[in-house]
C-alpha cells in the first residue's frame, strides 16, 4: 500500500495539471475579492443620498469558496476526474494488477490521493479568499465563542464536502474508465444536489421535509455558501448544531457508499 501511495502521489506532483489547478484555486479567490471590492466602491456614491449598501461581509465571502455550483466548486471536481484517469489511460493500473497488487489497495490508493487533492485545493482557495476578505472587508459578525464554534462547524463541513466529492469522482472514474463520463456525471451530481439543497430556503424550519434536505451530502456546503450577499439577508448562523451533525452523518454515509460501490465495481471491471 505504501508503494502504491508513493507512486500515485509522485504521479500527482509530476503532473502539470496539478500546478495549473493550484494556480486557478489561488487566483480565482483574488479576482472574486477584487470584483466585490470594486462593486462596493462603485456603490459608495449612494451613501451620500442616505442609502447604505453593505454588499458583502468578509465571513460570507470566505465561505462562498465551498459552493459546489460555481468557481472552485466546479474546477476541482473536473480536474480531479482528469487526474484520476491518467493511470487508467496509460495502462499503469493494469500493470499494477499484473505484478500482483490488490485491486482494493489500488482503489484506496487512488482514493486517498484524490481526497488529498480536493481537500488541499479547497483549502488553498479558502485561505486566499479569507486573506482577501480580511484585507478589503469587515468580518461582519462579533467574533465570540459562539461565532468561533460557528466558524469551525462551517469549515469542517466545507472540507468534508470536498472529500465527499473526491469519493464520488473516484467511484465514477474507476468504474467507467472514461474521462468524459467522470467529469459529466460528477458535475451533474454535485451541481444537481446543490441546486436541490438551495430549495430548502422555501421550506419552513419546523417542517418534516427539512430532514430530507439535511440528509443530502451537499446540504452543508450549499447552506454555508448561500449567505454570500449580505444584501439578500445573510444570517448570523451558518449552520445550527442540528444541521451540522446531520451534515456530518450524511457526508460519512454517502462517502462510505461511494467507496464501497466503487471497490465492488472496480474489482469486477475488465481492464484492457
Amino acid at each position: 500500500m505504501r508503494n502504491l501511495l508513493k507512486a500515485d502521489f509522485f504521479s500527482l506532483f509530476k503532473s502539470k495539471l496539478t500546478y495549473i489547478v493550484f494556480g486557478i484555486c489561488a487566483g480565482i479567490p483574488v479576482l472574486v475579492t477584487l470584483l466585490y471590492f470594486g462593486i462596493a466602491k462603485a456603490t459608495e456614491s449612494l451613501a451620500g443620498e442616505g442609502i447604505v449598501i453593505e454588499l458583502v461581509h468578509g465571513r460570507d465571502l470566505m465561505f462562498s469558496t465551498f459552493s459546489l455550483s460555481s468557481n472552485i466548486g466546479l474546477v476541482i471536481p473536473i480536474f480531479c476526474g482528469i487526474l484520476l484517469m491518467q493511470d487508467l489511460r496509460n495502462g499503469t493500473v493494469r500493470n499494477k494488477i499484473v505484478i500482483g497488487k490488490s485491486r482494493t489497495k489500488i482503489y484506496f490508493s487512488h482514493l486517498i490521493v484524490s481526497v488529498a487533492f480536493c481537500v488541499v485545493m479547497s483549502l488553498v482557495s479558502f485561505l486566499m479568499m479569507t486573506s482577501g476578505s480580511l484585507i478589503f472587508f469587515k468580518y461582519g459578525y462579533k467574533f465570540d465563542g459562539a461565532e468561533a464554534w460557528n466558524f469551525i462547524k462551517a469549515l469542517i463541513v466545507g472540507i468534508l464536502t470536498f472529500a465527499y466529492v473526491a469519493t464520488l469522482a473516484t467511484f465514477i472514474a474507476m468504474s467507467t474508465k472514461s474521462t468524459g463520463m467522470t467529469i459529466v456525471f460528477t458535475l451533474i451530481i454535485v451541481v444537481g444536489l446543490s441546486l436541490v439543497c438551495s430549495l430548502a430556503i422555501v421550506v419552513p424550519e419546523d417542517s418534516k421535509y427539512t430532514y430530507i434536505f439535511y440528509s443530502l451530502p451537499t446540504y452543508g456546503a450549499a447552506t454555508i455558501s448561500s449567505n454570500t450577499l449580505a444584501v439578500l439577508g445573510a444570517g448570523t448562523t451558518l449552520l445550527s448544531n442540528k444541521e451540522f451533525f446531520f451534515c456530518l452523518g450524511s457526508l460519512v454515509i454517502f462517502s462510505t457508499l461511494n467507496t464501497g460501490a466503487g471497490i465492488l465495481l472496480f474489482n469486477k471491471t475488465d481492464l484492457k
